[in-house]
């Protein structure tokens, strides 16, 4: 009873630091904010009653904003309404079976259609992974694949973290692990959320052709469609599809639209993953606006335009990266994704510095603990297509006129030993 008194104290400890952390963040006016249509358009947004270059979302390729996604969710609605309510498992407008036909061609595998990615690893993976099953995950896979873990673990599989990206601490696991587990999956990113680094695709191929237990699945919501062939997205172009491998990707980020896209090599494996994911059939669908702009999204991919549009991303990237290590700030990964990651350290200084860049007209994300580490605060933002060159030539100058003074001040030491 005193055990479970400890663990309860501290868990609601944890609790608090993390809600002091967020509470932070609202009352310095950078989270919870809702953005009125007022000055609402592709790199710019108003905050507090001030047009500020929008630094801080996830939309890669500017499809959000384009009208041809935005007609053919207007006539999705004329067509079938706003919303049907029913599960997919009884019935669905026919725009699921021409959304899930030309998401085929782009990953060129079997796929199935959940509504978000949360739902799509909450439908998967407790279909993939038997009890029995060893699932080792990456520390800092994302928040969704966390929860999924979750699951796995009420219903009896042993799930272990790893360190972030440690191919050695991911060869010894399954090397141990074969004599006792039949099947072992590795459970990881393609394209960081936060950090904007990505996973070791080729490697992990590679221990997949050594290790017959092994089996891989990749989350890459973040490195769906404005990467790969058609946008199939970060995992896909760097390695092929392997028969134990297994892709989640998210469809509201870089495609522009909604919902989420499991990408399986076995048919068999993608109709069970159907007919069995309870998210998948007691879940409401994808809506039909949502699923109007992913065909015309997912149309634009398949066109000889979607490489303009990632030649244009590549470059943005290589002058972001360029300019990043000539004012040498202190980025987490300087990789080839549209993710930024500043460290600065406390919440004051994420604070103070979010602050100067608002001033001066940029918004960015700030990101303390719960979201990451204690001790790696620090502020994100994101390059879109909606941006021009100059915005963020002026955005890369505010951070290195601001970041060297911010990180002058000194940084608050959080005692964690009074969370344990």
């Amino acid at each position: 009873m005193r055990t479970t008194g400890r663990s309860e104290s501290r868990h609601t400890r944890m609790l608090e630091l993390a809600a002091r952390q967020v509470a932070l963040a609202e009352s310095l006016g950078f989270a919870r904010i809702r953005l009125s249509a007022e000055g609402f358009t592709g790199d710019s947004v108003m905050i507090r009653g001030k047009s500020v270059v929008n630094f801080g979302h996830c939309c890669y390729l500017g499809l959000n904003t384009d009208e041809r996604l935005k007609q053919a969710a207007i006539e999705a609605v004329g067509q079938y309404g706003v919303s049907y309510s029913s599960s997919p498992g009884y019935t669905a407008v026919a725009l699921y079976s021409e959304l899930e036909e030309l998401m085929s061609r782009i990953v060129d595998a079997h796929v199935v259609l959940p509504t978000t990615t949360t739902l799509a690893h909450l439908a998967a993976l407790p279909v993939l992974v038997a009890p029995d099953d060893l699932v080792l995950m990456d520390g800092q896979a994302h928040a969704s694949l966390q929860l999924t873990a979750d699951v796995l673990r009420g219903r009896g599989s042993e799930v272990s973290l790893l360190p972030h990206n440690d191919l050695q601490a991911l060869e010894r696991a399954v090397s141990r692990a074969a004599e006792t587990h039949d099947r072992v999956w590795y459970v990881v990113d393609g394209v960081y959320s936060m950090y904007g680094d990505t996973a070791p695709v080729k490697e992990i191929t590679a221990l997949l052709e050594r290790y017959p237990e092994l089996h891989v699945y990749y989350d890459d919501a973040h490195g769906f469609g404005w990467q790969g062939l058609h946008g199939r997205g970060h995992v896909l172009n760097e390695a092929p599809f392997h028969p134990r491998t297994v892709v989640a990707a998210g469809l509201s980020k870089s495609f522009g639209s909604g919902g989420a896209v499991l990408a399986f090599p076995d048919r068999e494996i993608a109709r069970l993953v159907q007919r069995c994911g309870s998210t998948l059939n007691f879940s409401g669908p994808i809506h039909q606006a949502v699923l109007g702009a992913a065909v015309a999204s997912a149309r634009i991919h398949l066109s000889p335009e979607h490489e303009v549009l990632q030649a244009r991303m590549r470059a943005q990237i290589d002058l972001i990266k360029t300019e990043l290590v000539r004012h040498q700030l202190p980025v987490m990964a300087l990789e080839n994704t549209p993710i930024w990651y500043v460290r600065l350290g406390s919440p004051d200084r994420v604070g103070d510095a979010a602050q100067r860049l608002l001033d001066d007209g940029f918004f960015v994300n700030v990101a303390s603990f719960p979201l990451v580490s204690i001790k790696h605060g620090g502020l994100r933002f994101m390059n879109s297509l909606q941006h021009s060159d100059d915005q963020i030539l002026a955005l890369i100058d505010s951070l290195a006129r601001h970041v060297p003074q911010v990180l002058e001040t000194p940084d608050e030491d959080v005692d964690l030993r009074s969370y344990e």
